[in-house]
């Protein structure tokens, strides 16, 4: 193992919230397998559980904790339906239309056409790993599910490996790859260039991802799953829609595109936010020392005002410094993380002429536009750059209306209105529906789809209401002050609380928040920050189960019962976080790249 061990002084140590978690999950499990509640009514009974349970909840002493209790177990699920609801629902068209129309058939065809049908399922995996790098996972796997239901109705078996096959890559890319929530926000959390962590993610993800492939093939050998109508499509019709000859089904590119055209627009805007709101690293320091001087003497028209937004501890650890010499990395990064603070959040930026600040062309062009968001991100550091042309790097964004309207197309939730826009579109021209016939046909799919959302936003409500009880912070409070392994710990932590309150995402940016500190402290790591970046990922993805929402996004739409899920879906994502951790432990031993 890595000598190198994690100090911490030990904060007080509560153990309460560990019995809450405790009681809660327990709820949950007796409820749904041992009195075979309806798992919405399980996970939000096991919510208010947590709630009643925890010592002070937000809003109290305002109202009393057991209405307190109540009232957030329920704002909490709507906040989780929120940010799900119209996707899911849209999947759910999309879906239909391409099952109905023929449009999946053609697809799963043409995959068995170039790979031969004994390996349709590595096709799937392999084209769904890169597919599924700019997407969030449940949008991805609701988008690439009918193509696993239609394999299976061409082939006849194997209809748990085709489910596999989406989610072995997917769940890897979700933690390691950014546009994805969870590595975009690690990687600023922890200071590690952006395309690093895409680069080292894509490349190192593959490897766990086919360790899990090929336990799915295990699995799968041991274990049939049915095909079972429980999404409200009439599979007599799909049969019948998978014995046509191929020359009524629709082309291939109509087929495909109502799934493509979605990913390309949410990775674009992905890549648009990325380039637009682009932070500060300390490669972009021109001259650290005479930054810090320009800002501590007020020297220039914006100096005074930028150094003001600056945090008090930042001036004074730059007053101390003084000139005393080249700044220490940990000052630096202290300033870099201050200017992007200043140019994520300062609006008199925008405003304020700065009277004798000499503005590229490229900068005054931009203030004709509406400036918002990563364009008013983008601007601010432009003019910030300005401010210090002999100290920062100068950069280049992109036109602001393209962005602006490229980050509309690539929402998530009108890039899924345009697929399916498309998608209905398809199967009004291949079968001749009408509108009110395709609204008939949708009921059953909504039905579906509202139990989903039901389900996914209680298990929300669920990890919200665990996070409010403290979990997050026992957690941290017990890992302090013990000697581990950096990344045992760091995908220890990870796996804790994933498993606690479901989220991937929230596991990431709790993880990345705790190890930070430990990690830039000291002499510093005896191997690349990278797989400190990887292990919580990796940690992030561990044991799966009812309170997360991939759990029943999974087992749900492909009609799997809990139990199924369990010994599939959770199997297979655990293999991807414990054979990670293996490789980072590896890795990091024979190529610390220090």
């Amino acid at each position: 193992m890595i000598a190198h061990l994690a100090q911490a002084a030990a904060p007080t140590l509560d153990y309460w919230p560990f019995i809450v978690l405790l009681i809660s999950v327990g709820v949950i499990i007796t409820l749904i397998t041992v009195l075979k509640v309806h798992a919405f009514m399980a996970l939000i009974l096991a919510a208010i559980t947590a709630g009643m349970l925890s010592t002070k909840l937000p809003g109290e002493p305002d109202r009393s904790h057991i209405v307190q209790a109540v009232e957030l177990t329920a704002t909490e699920f709507g906040v989780t339906a929120g940010k799900i609801g119209v996707v899911i629902a849209l999947a759910a068209i999309i879906g239909m239309c391409l099952m109905e129309s023929g449009a999946a058939d053609k697809v799963v065809r043409r995959f068995i056409g170039v790979f031969g049908e004994k390996r349709a399922g590595a096709a799937i995996f392999i084209s769904g790993y890169i597919l599924s790098i700019p997407i969030f996972f449940d949008t991805f796997f609701m988008l690439l599910l009918p193509l696993a239901v239609a394999m299976r109705m061409r082939t006849g078996k194997d209809y748990l490996l085709y489910i596999m096959a989406i989610c072995c890559g997917g769940t890897v890319t979700h933690s390691l790859v950014a546009p994805h929530p969870g590595p975009l926000a690690m990687a600023e959390s922890l200071k590690l260039d952006l395309g690093l962590t895409i680069m080292v993610g894509t490349v190192v993800g593959f490897i766990p991802a086919t360790c899990s492939w090929l336990v799915a093939n295990w699995i799968n050998a041991r274990m049939d799953i049915p095909l079972r109508e429980n999404s409200g499509v009439n599979f007599a019709q799909l049969k019948a829609t998978a014995d046509r000859p191929e020359s009524e089904l629709p082309p291939f590119f109509w087929s495909i595109l109502p799934v493509l055209l979605p990913i390309f627009l949410i990775s674009l805007a992905s890549t648009l936010t990325a380039i637009q709101g682009k932070s500060f690293d300390a490669p972009d320091l021109k001259d650290p020392q005479a930054l810090s001087r320009k800002l501590r003497t007020g020297e220039g028209p914006i100096s005074k005002h930028v150094y003001q937004q600056f945090s008090s501890k930042a001036r004074r650890q730059l007053e101390e410094h003084g000139d005393k010499g080249p700044l220490s990395r940990v000052l630096v990064e202290s300033m870099v993380g201050e200017l992007n603070r200043v140019m994520d959040t300062d609006r008199v930026l925008l405003t304020n002429t700065f009277a004798g600040l000499q503005l590229r062309a490229e900068t005054t062009a931009m203030k004709t536009y509406r400036l918002e968001g990563e364009n008013l991100a983008r601007f601010n550091r432009m003019t910030i750059e300005d401010g210090f042309p002999s100290e920062l790097r100068p950069t280049h964004g992109m036109n602001p209306a393209l962005y602006r309207w490229g980050e509309f197309a690539g929402n998530r939730n009108i890039a899924l209105f345009i697929g399916a826009l498309l998608a209905v579109g398809v199967l009004m021209k291949q079968r001749g529906f009408t509108l009110a016939k395709i609204g008939e046909l949708s009921e059953g799919p909504f039905a579906t789809g509202g139990v989903i959302i039901l389900i996914t936003s209680a298990g929300g409500a669920f990890g919200l209401m665990l996070k409010n009880a403290g979990v997050g912070e026992a957690v941290q409070a017990f890992v302090a002050g013990k000697n581990v392994n950096l990344i045992l710990l760091s995908w220890a932590i990870a796996a804790v609380i994933r498993v606690a309150q479901g989220s991937a995402t929230v596991a990431m940016l709790t993880t990345a928040a705790m190890v930070y500190p430990i990690m830039s402290s000291g002499d510093g790591l005896p191997f690349h920050p990278i797989y400190i970046f990887m292990s919580i990922g990796f940690g992030a993805m561990f044991l799966s189960w009812m309170n997360d929402s991939g759990f029943w996004v999974v087992g749900k739409l492909s009609g799997f019962t809990e139990k199924e899920t369990l010994r599939s879906w959770t199997v297979v994502v655990t293999v991807n976080s414990v054979s990670g951790l293996l490789v980072c432990w590896l890795a990091s031993t024979i190529l610390p790249f220090k």
